[in-house]
């Protein structure tokens, strides 16, 4: 893959004692900006214990907040995707969320949701 391939699409956050990232009903959360990630981790960790991760597209291929390939994008974040997807010949669904914040729901083909890591 690519640099390109490998920029950074958006940041996602981990709660360290559930070591299980954080979604939006199935999807995996990806936030537009690093301060965006961190401002929902404050509020749902108070007392931390938690990190922020920046997301490029081999892991979403590699589906790595294990929710089969769903992800619910902040829309920078989605338009980062769009581009890099589109470079890369990967197949998706999207649809807009009916949410308190503008997310995208993105549905994406071909990600590789083995137990095998």
């Amino acid at each position: 893959m690519s640099v390109e391939q490998n920029a950074t699409i958006g940041f996602s956050g981990l709660c360290l004692s559930e070591e299980c990232y954080e979604y939006n009903e199935n999807a995996c959360l990806i936030f537009d900006t690093r301060e965006s990630a961190d401002e929902l981790m404050q509020l749902l960790h108070p007392r931390g214990g938690y990190r922020i991760d920046p997301v490029a597209l081999p892991m979403i291929m590699r589906d790595y907040g294990c929710s089969c390939g769903e992800y619910a994008m902040g829309e920078g974040a989605f338009a980062r995707f769009k581009e890099l997807a589109a470079g890369a010949g990967i197949d998706y669904e999207s649809q807009p969320g009916d949410f308190d914040m503008p997310l995208v729901i993105v549905e994406v083909k071909g990600v590789d949701i083995s137990d095998d890591d």
